[in-house]
């Protein structure tokens, strides 16, 4: 009898012990869950920062390639107008050496007309 006594009495505490066990896993996997959602917000939110980061990605692309347009374009009318300037220069040099040219025949004839008197 006193057998059955002392295995109930082991018995009695292995149920306790496996009941307190039992909490303490059911605690664990609870904090585990917990962790789980933790690790699935995160997940969310880098996923929400990289789109926010690919469209930025994007919208910067597409405003440097914008601006290289625009800078290209003013370039190029820079360019045309310098082309004129230098037309219109090579025209005026062409004018001041034909007038220096008249001027230089002018001024020997003039001087040819104040020895021949």
């Amino acid at each position: 009898m006193e057998e059955k006594t002392i295995l109930a009495q082991i018995l009695q505490v292995l149920d306790l012990y496996a009941a307190d066990m039992r909490k303490q896993f059911e605690a664990l996997h609870e904090k585990f869950d917990s962790l789980q959602r933790q690790v699935q917000a995160l997940n969310e939110k880098t996923n929400e920062m990289d789109k926010r980061i690919e469209e930025m990605d994007g919208r910067f692309e597409r405003q440097i390639a914008q601006l290289e347009r625009t800078v290209n374009e003013r370039f190029e009318r820079l360019e045309a107008k310098l082309g004129h300037i230098r037309v219109e220069l090579v025209e005026t040099q062409e004018t001041v050496d034909f007038h220096s040219v008249k001027i230089a025949q002018h001024d020997r004839k003039i001087r040819h007309l104040l020895h021949a008197r």
